[in-house]
């Protein structure tokens, strides 16, 4: 069944879904709250905004077409084609529903909006990097800046909104400004967190003298284990230290099992943001 899941998850179509709903969300947020307070977000998209601000001869989901031809011209060869065909897609979509998606959420005070637009955004971009493509313009540069020259994407990606917001002075009060740059960081805060929702696990160090005895349930129970020998630093007596990765819904049974065998066990439990491998989600490879 876990086989199945994860054969699932990489499945084109399951990719599909999610960037479609992802890109949903993002021009939901941004049509809907962050648009009507002249909000200003973060890539290709931000770009785009500024630019239909400075030259309203073109419309915005113009000007983020426009600012994505070159992009993706630069990408052919620099990225899978399946990074490249998924990312196209998204920018499509993202085109379209700039044009036909257009309401009003109702949120009044500029605070309140920032919020609200980048929360919902920021779970629209979550679910699209959590897909095997990404969200179109800017996203495939980083990608490429990683691979070929280890620029790291978020340090990447602070550069590029920076540049958003600096070309977005002249024409934006900085009461304007600094209410996009809350909405961006709320956006980034809930991305991370989209991210981290599907692969987030409990890592968990046992330091116990009963370690058979405790294996043997632990397989039993289907407890994937790894055994650190070692020696107390105090009493210079061999002890054996278990790691392993659950989740929160098996992290109090794990517990149990290791008190219930021996009360005298140290049981260390550390949050990870993400883990790959194994039985594990699959390692994104673009």
């Amino acid at each position: 069944m876990l086989k199945n899941a994860r054969r699932y998850s990489d499945s084109l179509a399951w990719n599909l879904v999610l960037l479609l709903v992802g890109g949903f969300l993002y021009v939901l947020g941004y049509n809907g709250a962050a648009a009507h307070h002249g909000f200003v977000p973060g890539g290709s998209y931000g770009f785009a905004v500024v630019l239909e601000r400075i030259l309203p001869v073109l419309r915005l989901e113009d000007w983020y077409f426009l600012i994505n031809v070159p992009l993706f011209v630069i990408a052919w060869k620099g990225v899978s084609r399946r990074f490249f065909l998924l990312n196209f897609i998204t920018m499509a979509c993202i085109t379209m529903m700039t044009s036909y998606i257009q309401l009003d959420l109702g949120v009044q005070n500029e605070l309140y909006a920032a919020i609200v637009s980048g929360a919902i955004m920021g779970a629209g971009s979550g679910m699209i990097f959590r897909t095997y493509g990404g969200g179109g313009g800017v996203d495939v540069l980083a990608v490429i800046l990683n691979q070929r020259y280890g620029v790291r994407i978020g340090v990447f990606f602070f550069f590029i909104n920076a540049a958003v917001m600096m070309s977005a002075l002249s024409r934006y009060t900085l009461d304007k400004l600094i209410a996009s740059m809350v909405m961006i960081f709320i956006s980034s805060v809930v991305t991370e967190y989209v991210l981290s929702l599907f692969n987030q696990r409990k890592a968990v160090r046992i330091v116990t003298k009963k370690t058979d005895e405790l294996l043997a349930i632990m397989v039993e129970r289907k407890y994937h284990a790894t055994i650190f020998d070692g020696c107390g630093g105090y009493t210079k007596r061999p002890v054996s230290m278990i790691f392993t990765i659950t989740d929160n819904i098996r992290l109090r049974s794990l517990e149990q099992i290791v008190f219930d065998n021996d009360p005298e066990a140290i049981f260390v439990v550390e949050n990870t943001f993400s883990v790959f491998g194994g039985t594990f989600s699959k390692r994104k490879v673009y």
